[in-house]
């Protein structure tokens, strides 16, 4: 269920703002869209530094011309978030500011407000207050919204890994290496204890079926066992098992079934049909935001558990589905993380190359109303989920 708030003042809205980014933006710019006085979501960027001659100008175009990639949008608020103080000075980052206001103009689309958030407080670079900057207090002790979901930290730190227990990690660890060791046949696997080598073979077994093994995996809100978490690992470490478990979370079981076999056809020389291979490049029918997040939510803690040697494939997984829920910061932090493990990971490379163009998929700016209508003036209302 969404809970809906109305910002009735800019304090209330500075408030939202982090429930609509999923985290508490630092040295970033924070675009909020609008449809008839409703938010479409948000989309945050770095900060440019004009220090080291960033071009505003080519910022804000390719800001404003992804806000107006959101269906329906007919204004947006932007929130400059810096670690500059905003008191005795003036306000940072107006050039950026400035260049927003004038291409969100040429394109038709509304100004609703301008805010920055500095490390002593915030202002309005429309309307700045005569008495300076306002306590940063008054955004964390608004008294008119209603409960909403707690958010992250910082950008950076929302794509950290999970904590695993110990004993959890080296179950899987053990798991993963005696299937290997079966799989390879060899000493070592002929060795296994009768226990483990039960435990591998049933691995081994799931296995002949990848479909039924990824639909487990976020279909159930259960937590997944050491035994199906080691299926997974196993899966995502090998391309073609990989984009079967990706294709099938962005569709379904039978979305993973086709793909299966059409990866087997394409084996043994077979074409692979174009419409199954879409929506890895974000195109083709919309997926399930929920059951993408439950896929992304349980790779994070797949890759938690898998061996480093091993923890690209999942790393890669999680910047995929990062990417596919369009959480482009957090996708660049997972590739970025696979390709330290592995330099030459083939998917782990798309997927940075497509956040650091700017290219999200087609399905993350078809959304519905998020928000309801302010309550007063001209600030936006908003919703948060």
């Amino acid at each position: 269920m969404s809970t809906i708030a109305r910002a009735g003042s800019p304090a209330e809205f500075l408030a939202l703002v982090p429930h609509l980014l999923g985290c508490t933006p630092r040295r970033s710019l924070a675009v909020v869209t609008f449809s008839a006085g409703r938010s479409l979501g948000a989309l945050r960027v770095d900060l440019p530094d004009p220090d080291a001659g960033a071009d505003v100008e080519s910022v804000a175009s390719t800001v404003v011309g992804l806000a107006c990639k959101v269906s329906r949008t007919d204004a947006i608020a932007v929130v400059v978030y810096t670690d500059d103080r905003l008191t005795d000075t003036e306000t940072p980052h107006r050039a950026l500011v400035d260049a927003l206001s004038a291409r969100a103009d040429i394109c038709g689309l509304r100004l609703i407000d301008a805010l920055c958030v500095g490390s002593d407080g915030w202002d309005s670079y429309a309307a700045p207050s005569a008495d300076g900057p306002q306590a940063l207090t008054d955004i964390a002790t608004v008294l008119h919204l209603p409960p909403m979901p707690e958010v992250g930290n910082d950008q950076i730190a929302a794509a950290e890994l999970p904590p695993v227990p110990p004993s959890e990690a080296t179950a899987v660890h053990r798991l993963l290496s005696d299937v290997e060791d079966l799989l390879s046949r060899s000493h070592r696997g002929k060795r296994l204890p009768a226990r483990r080598r039960a435990a591998a073979a049933g691995v081994l077994d799931d296995l002949s079926d990848p479909p039924a093994v990824f639909e487990a995996f976020v279909a159930s809100a259960a937590p997944v066992d050491v035994r199906g978490m080691a299926a997974v690992a196993f899966s995502l470490q090998r391309p073609a098992l990989r984009d079967v478990a990706l294709m099938q979370w962005a569709g379904d079981l039978a979305t993973g079934d086709a793909t299966y076999g059409a990866q087997s056809a394409y084996a043994h020389g077979s074409p692979f049909p174009e419409d199954l291979a879409r929506p890895l490049w974000g195109e083709g029918a919309h997926p399930d935001p929920p059951r993408l997040l439950r896929a992304l939510d349980r790779c994070r803690h797949v890759a938690a558990v898998t061996p480093l040697a091993g923890r690209a494939g999942p790393l890669a997984a999680c910047a995929w589905l990062a990417w596919a829920t369009g959480q482009s910061t957090h996708a660049a932090t997972y590739a970025a993380r696979a390709l330290e493990v592995d330099a030459d990971h083939g998917l782990a490379g798309i997927v940075r190359a497509m956040a650091d163009r700017g290219r999200l998929p087609e399905w993350v700016f078809e959304r519905g109303p998020l928000t309801s209508p302010a309550g007063t003036g001209s600030s936006p209302g908003s919703r948060g989920r």
